[in-house]
């Protein structure tokens, strides 16, 4: 009767995956934080034997695992359980799943040795041969390749084809990492002796007693239970009570590790070779042991599905998560682009209202130098030429021409020039309006609710630029006997406005192309500025700048 003790039966593949490698591939597996807790907690109740925990937690390493090795591992394990619980059918569905998702290649041999060992236990042998053979590579140790060759010999028994069985062991016991590996070997060793007592070799009892010595030994009590079923399998023709009692070794030592299944087939043979009142009462063991079995699978199976349910419901949640959170930064992103692309439009615009200003300026001052000036320099000049400069009076004209000139370049000069924005601001301000008082006109200003210490330089220029321009404006067509200014701080922005009772004009689109030059200086400081006026109704400005 055969035992199916096939390697890496148990959570054993990752760990001698692990072994092969160095620590520092060891601790990039188990790097994530979350998934590293759910698995230490997995790894816990599994060592506990508390299998539907340990389920939970490797379920939720699953979702938490953050790259292809980590996910793989936990796949695995919840494959290790499933086989435990002879669930081969979800086992295959969970090995596969973690087939799709490896990216080391490393992983291949496990991953195919699992397989094989869900099909072969679903009597698929034919597949069962083909993932055993898949699983040899160079890379593999000479050790593993003995392992995974016992394997594929243990399907050959259940396929009752000993001698191809036998053949693939003999080659195996050799091997020197082998004969180092007591409890590998002692397997080897265990099936081999099987397969020569099913060819009636009589050297089989020799290689069973020596599996049974060396579990003994290292006190392999799991294996142990395999050796004496052999003995008595290997027993029954020809001593009986030899057979039942190795039978009764077998189910004592199943029953310390745990092993039902191994109970279960030692009672066979304990029923087999013992009185019809014993074998009765085995057999009743027997059933019990069988509903209790099957009831306790049952159990476990829905409660695994149960966790996987609650898994995927979990894992479909984290992906919604995920989603909203890249919409969410997708959202931030093209926010930040239009905010940009806005500004630079903004400051691009700001900049073209700046260089037209510049412009407008420019051409101003050159038509004052033509119109004020250059007729004046040339008038002067002609008289100087045709005039007896001997004479006083002649001499006293040009010098009053000359002065007439000279105050003009400074009034241009001063209209111009680089504005003071430092403690002195204020006062200079109010000294620049106050020039424009005259006998017949009077320029009241009302700057105290100004904060200009707490103003931007480029505002305080453009509100001294902005005013001259009016006064200058006023100057040349209102013919006002009155003006009134104010400019204040309020919150954050700053107010000014401007007022006179001059005559007006009703055509508003001439007046503020001549005053273009101080709405795109407001315009480019995101501020705003409204004209209101009607004939005979005086002029009014509004400016609100945000400070």
């Amino acid at each position: 009767m055969i035992l199916k003790r096939l390697s890496f039966p148990i959570f054993l593949l990752i760990t001698l995956f692990l072994s092969c490698n160095e620590k520092k591939q060891k601790e990039a597996l188990f790097s994530n934080q979350d998934y590293k807790v759910n698995i230490n907690f997995a790894e816990k109740w599994l060592t506990d034997q508390k299998y539907d925990s340990a389920y939970f937690y490797y379920e939720k390493a699953k979702i938490t695992a953050i790259n292809s090795d980590q996910k793989v591992y936990a796949l695995l394990q919840l494959a290790a359980i499933q086989k435990h619980f002879c669930d081969f059918s979800e086992m295959e569905s969970t090995v596969t799943e973690a087939y799709k998702n490896v990216e080391n290649s490393k992983y291949l041999p496990y991953i195919y040795n699992l397989l094989g060992i869900a099909y072969q236990e679903q009597h698929n042998y034919e597949e069962a041969l083909n993932y055993y053979n898949k699983c040899f590579n160079d890379s593999l140790s000479d050790l593993n390749k003995c392992i995974f060759k016992n394997n594929i010999a243990v399907v050959y028994l259940e396929k009752r084809q000993y001698k191809k069985a036998a053949d693939i062991l003999l080659n195996t016991i050799t091997v020197d990492s082998l004969i180092v590996n007591k409890l590998q070997y002692a397997k080897n060793l265990s099936n081999l002796g099987f397969a020569l007592f099913k060819l009636n070799q009589p050297q089989a009892v020799d290689y069973l007693n020596q599996s049974l010595k060396i579990r003994d030994s290292i006190n392999d009590y799991y294996e142990l239970a395999t050796s004496y079923v052999h003995l008595a399998d290997y027993y029954q023709k020809k001593n009986s009570q030899l057979a039942f009692e190795f039978a009764n070794k077998a189910y004592q030592a199943s029953h310390k590790t745990n092993s039902p299944d191994d109970e279960l087939i030692a009672l066979k043979i304990m029923i087999a070779n013992s009185e019809p009142n014993t074998a009765k009462e085995l057999a009743l063991q027997q059933i019990h042991l069988s509903d209790s079995i099957t009831k306790a699978r049952q159990i476990a199976k829905n409660q695994f599905a149960k966790i996987k349910f609650d898994s995927k419901k979990a894992t479909k949640e984290l992906e919604r998560q995920k989603q909203l959170k890249e919409y969410f930064i997708l959202g931030i992103v093209l926010l930040t682009g239009l905010a940009i692309f806005i500004y630079y439009r903004i400051k691009i615009s700001n900049r073209k209202k700046i260089e037209e200003t510049a412009y407008r300026t420019e051409t101003r001052i050159a038509k004052r130098l033509h119109d004020e000036l250059a007729n004046d320099v040339h008038n002067a000049i002609a008289f100087a030429e045709t005039q007896n400069l001997e004479n006083p009076l002649n001499k006293e004209a040009l010098l009053e021409n000359l002065d007439t000139i000279y105050s003009r370049t400074r009034n241009i000069s001063g209209e111009n020039r680089d504005i003071d924005t430092g403690e002195n601001y204020l006062e200079k301000l109010k000294a620049m309006m106050a020039s424009y008082n005259t006998d017949d006109r009077n320029v009241i200003v009302n700057v105290d609710g100004f904060q200009h210490q707490k103003t931007s330089k480029e505002i305080k220029v453009a509100i001294h630029r902005v005013f001259q321009e009016l006064l200058v404006n006023m100057k040349k067509h209102s013919q006002c006997t009155l003006v009134g200014i104010s400019i204040k701080t309020d919150k954050n922005r700053i107010e000014a406005t401007y007022s006179d009772n001059g005559i007006g004009t009703s055509n508003l689109l001439n007046l503020k192309n001549g005053l273009q030059n101080a709405e795109n200086r407001i315009h480019s400081l995101k501020g705003t500025i409204t004209f209101d006026t009607e004939p005979n109704k005086g002029f009014k400005v509004k400016i609100t700048i945000p400070n």
